[in-house]
């Protein structure tokens, strides 16, 4: 198989792809630590998932896979496993930022990014096996394998990082390193593609990549022009959250010293004080 038969622009333009959903999605991320409601915070949540999972990952393998191409024939793809590869994407990252919280727990932000990275992983599976030639398709396992350990990886380092930064300078940069795990992750699996070609089987069912390319692209600029908005547009309550964590310290550390003062007259009102017997101590020997 040739991975690059349109040149390789089309790598830079999958790691950008990649890079402009994963920068969305931290955004969309960092805001819903700053919402005031459950409600708010899972719609941060949802457009996070659909920004990363949607676009950082399923359309940047999608804009990869354009350049495939293989000797003789064409190449089509299942377009029903790609769809499933979608759902299951954005689900499985909306999962893994729900068990990972905010609060930064390491037992909840490796378990979020394990089921994150799972949710990815099965998606490229489906990408990889939805590849149809004239002839027949095999997928390695091994490295089908390796490439879902990478992505798991990559899914717990950007949950940490969701719960350990805040400036987006920091979040942009790790939106970088997150689209260069995906490049990585999606072409260590489609090295395990093996096609053996055959030219007495008719023409591939399927799709073709490029008949439903501008929907699909124009789809994902939808979805992450709407977070983009939202983001430019959400009022900036990060002092108003700083105030109020302060505000919930000073009085909890109030009500300590309450709690300590009332221990402390206790334990000194029932203590009686000695009375005078009246008389005069005598003097020993």
């Amino acid at each position: 198989m040739n991975y690059f038969t349109m040149g390789y622009w089309v790598l830079g333009l999958a790691f950008g792809v990649s890079a402009a959903g994963a920068v969305v999605a931290l955004a969309c991320i960092r805001q819903s630590t700053l919402s005031v409601t459950a409600r708010f915070r899972m719609v941060w949540l949802t457009a996070a998932a659909v920004s990363i999972g949607g676009v950082g990952t399923w359309l940047a393998v999608y804009v990869s896979m354009l350049g495939i191409g293989v000797s003789s024939g064409e190449v089509r793809y299942d377009v029903t496993r790609l769809v499933v590869g979608a759902v299951i994407a954005v689900a499985g990252v909306l999962a893994g930022l729900v068990i990972a919280g905010r609060a930064g727990a390491l037992p909840r932000v490796v378990g979020g990014g394990v089921v994150m990275g799972v949710g990815i992983g099965v998606m490229h599976m489906l990408a990889m096996g939805a590849i149809r030639v004239r002839g027949s398709v095999e997928v390695n396992i091994w490295l089908s394998l390796a490439a879902a350990v990478l992505a798991v990886a990559a899914s717990v380092g950007l949950v940490w990082a969701t719960t350990r930064l805040r400036a987006m300078v920091a979040l942009a940069g790790v939106a970088l390193l997150y689209a260069l795990a995906v490049t990585a992750m999606h072409y260590l699996g489609q090295a395990g593609v093996h096609v053996d070609l055959d030219a007495a089987v008719g023409q591939p069912t399927g799709e073709d990549l490029f008949t439903l390319f501008v929907p699909v692209f124009v789809m994902g600029t939808l979805s992450l022009a709407v977070p983009i908005t939202a983001v430019l547009v959400a009022p900036d309550r990060t002092g108003t959250t700083r105030s109020r964590q302060l505000a919930q310290a000073a009085q909890a550390a109030k009500n300590a010293a309450a709690q300590g003062n009332s221990v402390a007259g206790g334990s000194a009102g029932g203590q009686a004080p000695a009375r005078p017997t009246g008389r005069t101590p005598q003097p020993v020997g």
